[in-house]
């Protein structure tokens, strides 16, 4: 019944394309056509077959404004696109996609047909992604902006990290910076809460300093003053509060609680040894490390007597705390209603990147990772949909290198 039902649908949407559709948008009969040409193209409905007038190009091409017109892009059309981009985005692979889509929806596309597509769209998602206009806040509400930060590996076809030294020999990967920045606007509770569709991520294998003048960029993006408060909520990794003293000096610098809580259970595993007891000891001094801010904790393992070498160790994980101590005035921020945790730059280097990067046997080239990623930023910030109904010329857009090869 859905192959009949699917057939039938077919055949109307091929009609519907090659006369009526074509009338609307005026270009059923283009100045110098020189007759017409049959094609098959993917629909969410399936193979569509429909007729449209050619142009003669330059040499051997020609031009087919019916295509143009209609929005088609890799032989199908926009919501057939879309859809496989979105079930390549979100499957582990895209023959797990191809097999996917065959058997939920009955459309029968190869996995190298989708991996085209994504290729061809990816360059053009990102532009579309870094060009667009966020939402914005309504006037005279309490806005802050906050920018979450991390980093992750992404393995490598053998021949992209060729002639790059790693820790251990050639690496087997390169690493992928991505940041995001979002409005927050503060509720009725005195907490603030991320607007809807007022991301700008930048993900990219760049150098620190090309990736801090893209932050730049996309800080800019939000069209809010430059003197809305800027909190910036991540990881204790040195490069990251490297661009934040050199590029957003004004802003407030928080070390996610997560991160720091891991840093504090070493530190009581360290002073008592695993167990029963270093386990409560920890659940105590995180709790007051949230309520009251690190200093109590750095004050209370200072005090902690024992041997030589033991002393030594605690001050060697305290210094962790002592570097980050501004940073994790939880207390403070707690009070403002600011987060203190990086849940979003966490999830996007998870879900975002991780689970679709990061699958056995996968390797990847800098530009194929960035196409897919590009996706699934897209439909994990709810703008997949906004970006197929937005009329764009999609193919031939290019990015710059990720990296020197």
């Amino acid at each position: 019944m859905r192959t009949v039902a699917l057939g039938f649908t077919a055949k109307v949407l091929g009609a519907l394309m090659s006369g009526p559709l074509q009338q609307a948008a005026d270009v059923d009969a283009p100045a110098g056509r020189r007759g017409t040409r049959t094609t098959t193209i993917l629909s969410s409905v399936g193979e569509v077959s429909y007729t449209r007038a050619y142009v003669p190009g330059s040499g051997s091409q020609s031009r087919f404004p019916a295509d143009e017109a209609l929005g088609l892009i890799c032989r199908c059309t926009p919501s057939a696109a879309k859809l496989l981009c979105h079930e390549a985005a979100r499957s582990q692979s895209y023959l797990q996609a191809s097999e996917n889509l065959a058997l939920a929806a009955g459309i029968n596309v190869s996995s190298s047909s989708i991996h085209r597509l994504v290729r061809t769209v990816g360059p053009d998602m990102e532009a579309w992604a870094l060009s667009r206009t966020p939402s914005c806040a309504a006037p005279g509400h309490d806005i802050v902006v906050c920018l979450q930060m991390d980093m992750t590996g992404v393995r490598m076809l053998q021949k992209y990290p060729a002639g790059v030294k790693g820790k251990d020999g050639a690496p087997k990967g390169r690493q992928i910076k991505c940041g995001t920045f979002f409005l927050m606007e503060r509720d009725n509770n005195g907490k603030y809460r991320k607007l809807d569709e007022s991301a700008v991520h930048v993900i990219s294998f760049c150098d620190p300093v090309s990736f801090s003048a893209a932050l730049e960029q996309a800080r800019q993006k939000l069209g809010v003053p430059h003197v809305t408060r800027l909190v910036v909520v991540s990881d204790g990794a040195e490069w990251i509060w490297n661009i934040v003293s050199d590029r957003f000096k004004e802003a407030v610098g928080i070390v996610d609680f997560w991160h720091a809580a891991d840093h504090l259970h070493d530190l009581c595993e360290f002073a008592l040894g695993k167990g029963d007891a270093a386990d409560a000891l920890f659940r105590e001094w995180r709790r007051k490390m949230k309520v009251y801010g690190v200093n109590c904790v750095i004050r209370h393992f200072e005090g902690i007597e024992g041997s030589e070498t033991t002393i030594e160790g605690i001050c060697k994980r305290l210094s962790y705390f002592r570097d980050h101590r501004e940073r994790m005035q939880y207390r403070r921020f707690r009070s403002e209603g600011w987060p203190i945790g990086s849940g979003a730059i966490e999830g996007a280097c998870k879900s975002l990147i991780k689970q679709r990067t990061d699958l056995s046997g996968r390797r990847w080239s800098p530009d194929g990772a960035l196409d897919v990623l590009w996706v699934r930023a897209l439909i994990i910030d709810g703008l997949h949909d906004t970006y197929w109904k937005s009329p764009r010329k999609r193919k031939g857009v290019r990015r710059k290198p990720a990296f020197a090869a």
